[in-house]
């Protein structure tokens, strides 16, 4: 019932002739009242998954008698080809992998005439096979009314602009950006690739989790549901074989035999012009938008702040004890983290004692580059002054939840052994001192190696 629902509705006008057409297809597959309330419940995804685990048979049947459905006002609008077609390659076609994936309706729009290549690993083949004739597939998707969308080209675009000129352009539009965010988004727009599109915004921020791991495919809006009083944005799936080339072009040439395409409409690219419209919008929204972030950890001294650049936010509401204590907790957490259990034996309590002044002024030297006094630094071996320290970063780290992706990552735990740390890797730990105006990692500064070397 939902893959009729969302035939019906998918022009956005509802033909008594559609209606006639699904009463008898209710006939026809016994479907009752409370079915069709209970297809509000699913997805279109999830709707597809349970046809194509039942007899193959049946999803031939009722993907006939949807065509039938959809061509019943004798016109096939632009969005019920797509979703015929979608449901073409999900449910009838046996040589290519193909699903449907539905998803909440992302912040960042995707309108339905892209057909945006996707994969989460190089695949150097796919790659070669698609710049050797990457004219000729544009020119056949725009006769089609699409936009091919190669994310080395986009890129390319945008390395036609100088690193000032383009800062200044996402300056404008995104004035509420730091300087710091605006430097990451520069640099990103430059070295994109489409692995990190997929992996870091389409999974991590969008949290469409089936492209996580995805072969060489095409990605491509088919139409949208009402699902459990949310909006749902539904995608084909659709993964490319040996015949790369040859599987985009049967998929244009299905489409225009269900619609022709009237108006041509395609960006045009030119060197100096930074292109605010179509895929270039969708993704510089995406990069900017503040939800499931990698980011780095930046250690500002300058400012006296712990604040993760990426994501353009500061961990709020921290005295500079804190703010030390998570610093120093960043740099022993690639040696193994930080162990406060003192032994029983005399010969082990020695050496704890001899490690736990080695700590203690690692952490006074970070606590004097927050201001204090490292005299004067909190005591790290006194539970009743650490416990409380830890428990307030790790409480207003959580609270960046909502924009940090796995924040558990960045927040410090406590291993089988003990071992207190943050997991964090190395190069991810930044820093900015008093003595600098560049940001460089923790293992790149002078006064900070002093630090570790302690």
């Amino acid at each position: 019932m939902r893959i009729m629902s969302d035939m019906i509705k998918a022009d956005g006008i509802i033909d008594s002739r559609e209606i006639e057409s699904l009463s008898a297809m209710r006939s026809k597959y016994c479907i009752k009242d409370d079915d069709r309330v209970n297809a509000t419940n699913i997805t279109l995804s999830q709707a597809v998954s349970t046809l194509k685990s039942s007899f193959p048979s049946l999803g031939h049947d009722i993907l006939g008698d949807v065509t039938n459905l959809a061509m019943s006002d004798k016109y096939c609008a632009r969005e019920e080809a797509l979703l015929l077609l979608g449901l073409k390659y999900a449910l009838a076609t046996k040589d290519i992998q193909a699903d449907i994936i539905s998803v909440v309706s992302p912040e960042v729009y995707f309108p339905n005439n892209q057909i945006l290549y996707i994969e989460s690993s190089f695949d150097s083949k796919a790659n070669a096979e698609i710049l050797q004739r990457y004219k000729e597939i544009v020119a056949e998707s725009r006769l089609s009314g699409f936009d091919f969308v190669y994310i080395p080209k986009i890129i390319e675009h945008y390395q036609l602009l100088t690193d000032d000129q383009l800062f200044k352009m996402i300056s404008f539009l995104y004035p509420q950006a730091s300087e710091e965010r605006l430097d990451v988004a520069t640099n990103q727009l430059k070295s994109f690739t489409t692995k990190d599109f997929c992996q870091n915004l389409l999974s991590s921020k969008l949290k469409i989790q089936e492209i996580t791991d995805t072969p060489p495919a095409l990605f491509i809006k088919i139409g949208q549901s009402l699902c459990n009083q949310k909006f749902y944005t539904n995608f084909l799936l659709l993964e490319l074989d040996n015949d790369i080339v040859g599987t985009i072009m049967d998929f244009l040439y299905q489409f225009g035999s269900l619609y022709q395409t009237r108006v041509l409409d395609y960006l045009q690219e030119k060197k100096g012009r930074f292109v605010y419209r179509g895929f270039y919008r969708q993704l510089l929204e995406l990069l900017m938008l503040r939800k499931g972030i990698k980011s780095s950890v930046l250690i500002d001294n300058m400012k006296g702040e712990i604040s993760f650049p990426e994501a353009d936010v500061c961990v709020d509401k921290l005295h500079r004890r804190e703010k030390a204590l998570y610093a120093l907790f960043l740099v022993e957490s690639p040696s193994g983290g930080i162990n406060f259990t003192k032994p029983t034996s005399p010969k082990q309590y020695e050496r704890y004692q001899r490690r736990m002044k080695a700590l203690q002024e690692k952490y006074g030297l970070i606590y004097e580059k927050f201001g204090g006094d490292r005299e004067n630094a909190p005591r790290l071996d006194v539970p009743e002054i650490r416990l409380p320290m830890i428990s307030l970063i790790k409480r207003q780290i959580s609270k960046l939840g909502s924009v940090l992706y796995h924040v558990d990552d960045y927040i410090i735990h406590r291993n089988i052994y003990g071992n207190y740390g943050v997991g964090i890797s190395a190069n991810n730990c930044l820093c900015r001192d008093f003595d600098q105006t560049e940001i460089l990692p923790i293992e790149e500064s002078r006064s900070w190696q002093r630090i570790l070397a302690l």
